[in-house]
């Protein structure tokens, strides 16, 4: 077999990312082309939380760093396409030899695809979501912190506006089918595996039914650049026990919007629904009886160029209420507010300097957290 490798600079939207990135390419004697891509990046944080020290830490921000292969072919007319991503981090979360620090890693991205421009495109194995995708993807913590700062030394990301502003819409194991693109429109819709958080569950089997998810979008073009999108949510947890798991059905909502206008961006989206949680995906949805709570949230974001230098303000808030049966409050009530600033280096080097603010109201207790590093996506 004969290999032909090159390197050149392409604009691809690496998972999570709409940077522009380098891709190594591989090409061989029997069409298939190989993409090498990455990220790398470590920020300083400094974090000080109501009553207590200030911390800080030097660790991964919203994104771990990651490796994604993708090898991509035509046969028969179809576009098949093969992804698999190793997602390490910079973190000492684990114990080494003799209690030398040790990071961990996850393959967060595992699937086919494939599709024709008048049949549209299906996907198989492990990805993104589709609901609140949206949110995580446009927000412009994405390259840098967000909230959630010292986070990363446990688990290797910070939560940018996750819990204040969008549910973690995670990467899940997936059949999705996306129509082609009508004068900006596409659909997706998919069956998801029966995703269960409860303790009964770690080490058993999840729900007989699958989840369902769906997103609606239409892109617009010209003098204003952008789309717009509507999604929706829904699985029901047949197998739950009462008083220490899920029961009943999870539904939700969604509606956004994006537009560009010369230098000038904006983002606006909210969420709502029954038994979605406010953080994790379905994560404290229901009480301990299996009754489901009812939450919401939004994410507003505008942001600035100026030359290479990108300014951006967000404010996100999320809700987490509790139901009839557990009193009229709130079980959790979560704002956010980032200033960022983001200066493209390179076109493949980003700094990035935050300054971050979190106060949950049921508890009173505000987190505020300044944060430096830079990014780099190859």
């Amino acid at each position: 077999m004969k290999h032909q490798i090159k390197l050149i600079a392409v604009a691809t939207a690496a998972a999570l990312t709409a940077s522009h990135a380098m891709a190594l390419e591989v090409y061989n004697d029997k069409g298939w082309k190989l993409d090498i891509s990455g990220s790398v990046n470590a920020f300083y944080t400094s974090t000080k939380a109501d009553n207590k020290n200030t911390s800080t830490s030097i660790e991964n921000g919203l994104l771990p760093g990651y490796l994604n292969v993708t090898a991509t072919t035509q046969q028969k007319g179809w576009d098949i396409k093969g992804v698999i991503g190793y997602w390490p981090g910079i973190n000492s979360n684990g114990a080494g030899v003799a209690g030398v620090g040790k990071t961990t890693a996850d393959v967060r991205t595992n699937y086919l695809s494939f599709g024709k421009s008048d049949v549209g495109t299906f996907k198989f194995g492990r990805d993104v979501g589709l609901f609140q995708s949206n949110a995580i993807l446009n927000d412009m913590t994405l390259i840098g912190v967000g909230g959630g700062a010292g986070a990363a030394r446990n688990i290797n990301t910070t939560l940018g506006g996750i819990g204040a502003g969008y549910v973690y819409c995670e990467f899940q194991p997936q059949i999705t089918y996306t129509t082609p693109s009508a004068n900006g429109f596409s659909l997706s819709v998919g069956v998801f595996d029966n995703k269960d958080t409860s303790a009964t569950n770690a080490t058993a089997t999840t729900g007989s039914s699958p989840g369902f998810q769906a997103l609606a979008e239409y892109a617009f073009k010209g003098a204003t650049s952008g789309k717009v999108w509507g999604g929706l949510i829904s699985q029901k947890f047949s197998n739950a026990t009462i008083g220490s798991a899920q029961q009943g059905t999870a539904n939700g909502g969604e509606l956004g919007i994006l537009a560009n206008v010369g230098n000038f961006g904006m983002m606006a989206e909210a969420y709502s629904g029954q038994g979605l949680g406010s953080a994790v995906l379905f994560s404290d949805g229901f009480d301990t009886r299996g009754n489901t709570r009812a939450s919401n949230g939004y994410l507003l974001q505008a942001t600035y160029k100026i030359g290479d230098l990108k300014l951006g303000t967000s404010y996100g808030r999320s809700r987490l209420q509790k139901n009839a049966i557990e009193g009229a409050s709130d079980v959790s009530r979560t704002n956010g507010t980032t200033l960022g600033a983001y200066y493209s280096l390179t076109p493949n080097v980003t700094l990035v300097a935050e300054l971050n603010s979190r106060k949950e109201q049921v508890t009173a207790i505000k987190t505020d957290s300044a944060s430096f590093g830079a990014i780099l996506f190859f």
